[in-house]
């Protein structure tokens, strides 16, 4: 803003101007707006610390409310993810122990102890898709339905009806020929990357075992496992039915 006497740069709230010494009136309402509003939030100031000082017992439960419920929250939160927690420490200390780890699974391997592997990979909580595990990616992914295929067949052959998951050897047959046919199909669609990989061995030392189980378990000699899996799913269940069924007669 300049001064309309001598042009100088004058202020808002100047009274007079600084360099011609002449009475600014062009800045009296500017000083007036300025001086309401200084009034106005001295007063809306004071009104604030009077209602603070009269609800502050009212603004102290409000805090302490809002503390508790974070608090609350946090606990719940806690609690909720205690078991990724615990699997997250479990696996970064898979990878400080990884020499000593491998050592192990080396060990479970040599013996052809491949439900052994599964379950020291499962109780570490061993990352098979990130360094330093990553060469098992593929063998824990068929170990793991080797495992599935072992536990099955032998729950519904070894232990008695007791430890069957269904009363109907129907359901128990079904679960038989899945698990037979997750192993033996996700065996044979990789059949090119096994014979690659360095496990290699040992892959095809798992499945000369699943045939073992197969022939002493459910009676499927190699012309029989042949004959299985040239079946229809309903013959294969048929014919798993009428094992079972043989192994609970047996057991009475």
């Amino acid at each position: 803003m300049k001064c309309i006497s001598c042009g100088g740069e004058i202020g808002l709230t100047d009274k007079v101007c600084p360099y011609c010494g002449r009475v600014l009136t062009e800045t009296a309402g500017h000083r007036a707006d300025m001086s309401y509003y200084k009034e106005d939030s001295a007063k809306t100031k004071k009104k604030v610390k009077e209602i603070i000082a009269e609800n502050m017992s009212v603004v102290i439960s409000a805090a302490v409310l809002i503390l508790l419920l974070f608090a609350n929250i946090g606990v719940f939160y806690v609690k909720e993810n205690a078991f990724l927690f615990r699997e997250n420490a479990v696996r970064r200390e898979s990878v400080k122990q990884a020499e000593e780890y491998r050592a192990a699974i080396q060990d479970y391997l040599d013996a052809g102890d491949y439900t052994g592997f599964v379950a020291f990979k499962a109780y570490h909580n061993i990352a098979e898709w990130e360094a330093p595990y990553d060469d098992l990616r593929l063998f824990w992914e068929i170990a793991s339905k080797y495992s599935g295929l072992v536990s099955t067949v032998e729950a519904n052959t070894m232990f008695g009806p007791e430890a069957r998951k269904y009363d109907s050897t129907s359901d128990d047959a079904q679960d038989c020929r899945r698990v037979i046919w997750d192993f033996y199909h996700e065996f044979e669609n990789n059949i090119s990357k096994i014979d690659a990989d360095p496990y290699r061995d040992y892959f095809y030392d798992m499945k000369d075992q699943a045939d073992i189980i197969l022939e002493i378990y459910l009676g499927m000699d190699e012309a029989g496992r042949e004959e299985y899996f040239a079946a229809s799913e309903i013959r294969q269940k048929a014919y798993l039915e009428e094992v079972l069924q043989r192994y609970e007669k047996f057991e009475k």
